[in-house]
């Protein structure tokens, strides 16, 4: 009984935030000088992980890319095969849709929260909030950034090895320093 009340609150925290394709977040994260558990958060708020997802109003894939911006994103990064059916594609989806908060993070000075308006509402929108001009956000926007930094906070305690690239497992299993010998028979 004792374990269970350890483990059970990890198991139902793991099922509500899941966690697939780290090894692509990581990677693109990387590449992009993005912070792994923002993509995460950013990738679970807008798909909860799901690569078929498609909202109302037409984004696509694990991180809901517009087609339009995914079409500016393929044509920026040299890519040439591009289709609306590759933002269904993980690898494709997670690659576009980090280089693109990678440009926002860029347009705000790695400031989070206009980065996550703007890439919910629109750089307008990242714009005003910047400003100061909280009201003319959408709500949709200034809760959207709440839902990603909370996500966040989870990921950053359910998944730190997974989503360090190992890092955090290597910290943990480094070698002692070693001692120098010392010559005691002198």
């Amino acid at each position: 009984v004792a374990l269970a009340v350890i483990i059970l609150p990890r198991i139902l925290a793991e099922i509500r935030y899941p966690l697939e394709y780290d090894a692509i977040v990581v990677t693109e994260s990387v590449d992009h000088d993005l912070d792994p558990y923002l993509v995460a958060a950013v990738i679970y708020s807008e798909s909860r992980f799901r690569p078929n997802a498609t909202s109302p109003v037409g984004a696509r894939g694990l991180m809901q890319l517009m087609p339009a911006t995914a079409a500016g994103i393929a044509r920026r990064m040299g890519d040439s095969t591009y289709s609306l059916d590759k933002l269904y594609d993980p690898a494709t989806n997670i690659k576009y849709g980090t280089f693109h908060l990678q440009g926002l993070m860029g347009r705000y000075d790695s400031n989070v929260e206009p980065a996550l308006v703007a890439y919910n509402g629109g750089g307008g929108a990242g714009d005003r909030y910047l400003a100061g001009n909280r009201d003319a956000v959408p709500n949709e926007s200034l809760n959207y950034v709440r839902k990603v930094l909370d996500a966040k906070a989870k990921y950053e305690e359910l998944y730190p090895a997974r989503l360090q690239g190992g890092q955090a497992l290597d910290r943990f299993f480094q070698p002692a320093a070693q001692e120098p010998l010392v010559d005691v028979l002198l």
